[in-house]
């Protein structure tokens, strides 16, 4: 990398709930360039990241390359230029969990699609499904028998004990997913909502409200983390830090295997159209140490899987491998991605493999067609 004086820092915008302090340390001290994080946990990042390009390098981002690439605000990643990006092409050959490599790809024309080529609009560097998380005392009203579905976040036996994420485009996938289940319903796809489906579920989600069926809502895992303190929430969905977080302070919880499927998501890294010279060469960098294992393998202790499990597997004992890939019980004590002992001696992974758990997604994350009205209709519901 050629310098000129003094090095420009790498300006990072993340999420809490992806990058935790161990990536963060190990990335200053491995990465040959200073590097400064920014926390967004909000829709605030996005309209940073299309309004703002020169604000930033590199963005941490979730299911919005559409709307970034349309608006112009990211540079194409070539792919010749990371020492790893022939193994994520042959990672995007594989069958399971190809999703996060869909339409990323961008063609002769420019648009993006899912057609192999040099160039990539996002690189994909973690993968995972989520579902929601309870409380086993859940089974007092629930029962022992029933099978665990989405459809228990709008159960009205539940009335009070249930927080939702505030997050439109999450919170409204999952509130489909939980009207289809209580109501007996099936959208034709549920990423990508119709106007009057929007309609269906926000309408619903109202007149839940006004009778006192939530208990909260949440932004990040450190508001997800204090309803599930209080003991009032009995269910909610969650994020593999906070199951974390929770289970290290001895809060009764499990992470259910909805018989109606997860919600599939994929995190990625895309370089700002603005970012030239060194901090160019520096992005580069950047997102190749995120495909050389060490990431890889904190995100795993997380509860996340590496867009890379080969590489990350070289940082994983034989222990933390079986536990978080194989579905296997734990052997002995593993720390999770804080580095604290959270997982005891026999312990098994809620959902089974990673072949098991990503075998299940029903749904992945997406920015939906009508998202500027479900905006709308989202914010409408949490101020009613």
């Amino acid at each position: 990398m050629m310098r000129t004086g003094k090095t420009p820092a790498l300006r990072v915008i993340i999420r809490s709930e992806m990058i935790g302090q161990p990536i963060i340390d190990r990335a200053r001290v491995e990465l040959p360039f200073p590097i400064v994080f920014e926390t967004i946990d909000s829709l605030e990042s996005l309209r940073r990241v299309v309004q703002q390009p020169e604000s930033y390098d590199v963005y941490h981002q979730w299911h919005t390359v559409d709307l970034m690439w349309t608006a112009r605000a990211i540079q194409p990643i070539e792919l010749s230029r990371l020492g790893n990006g022939n193994a994520l092409l042959a990672r995007a050959r594989r069958p399971l969990g190809n999703y996060p490599f869909a339409g990323i790809f961008v063609q002769p024309d420019g648009r993006l699609g899912s057609a192999h080529s040099s160039h990539v609009a996002i690189m994909p560097v973690a993968q995972g499904v989520d579902c929601f998380g309870y409380n086993p005392a859940l089974r007092e009203k629930i029962g022992d028998d029933e099978p665990e579905s989405w459809g228990w976040l709008l159960d009205s036996r539940l009335r009070g004990r249930v927080a939702l994420l505030a997050d439109p485009v999450l919170g409204m996938i999952e509130a489909a997913l939980a009207t289809e289940a209580a109501e007996g319903l099936r959208y034709n796809n549920v990423a990508n909502l119709s106007i009057d489906e929007i309609d269906m579920v926000v309408d619903g989600l109202i007149l839940r409200k006004k009778k006192g069926h939530f208990k909260g809502f949440w932004s990040n895992s450190d508001e997800s983390v204090r309803l599930a303190r209080r003991g009032g929430v009995l269910i909610q969905s969650m994020f593999g830090p906070t199951v974390q977080r929770l289970r290290r302070e001895g809060i009764p919880l499990r992470i259910a295997s909805a018989i109606e499927g997860g919600r599939g998501w994929h995190t990625d890294l895309c370089i700002s159209r603005d970012t030239k010279g060194e901090r160019l060469d520096a992005a580069y960098a950047y997102l190749d140490w995120w495909l050389s294992g060490f990431p890889g393998a904190a995100v795993s202790r997380q509860g996340y899987y590496s867009i890379l499990p080969e590489t990350a597997r070289g940082y994983l004992s034989i222990d933390e491998w079986d536990y978080w890939y194989g579905g296997k019980p734990a052997s002995q004590t593993l720390l999770d991605g804080d580095a604290q002992p959270t997982i005891r001696e026999g312990d098994v992974r809620d959902g089974g493999s990673y072949y098991e758990r990503m075998a299940g997604v029903r749904v992945w994350n997406a920015f939906m067609d009508e998202h500027t009205y479900l905006t709308h209709r989202w914010q409408e519901f949490l101020s009613a």
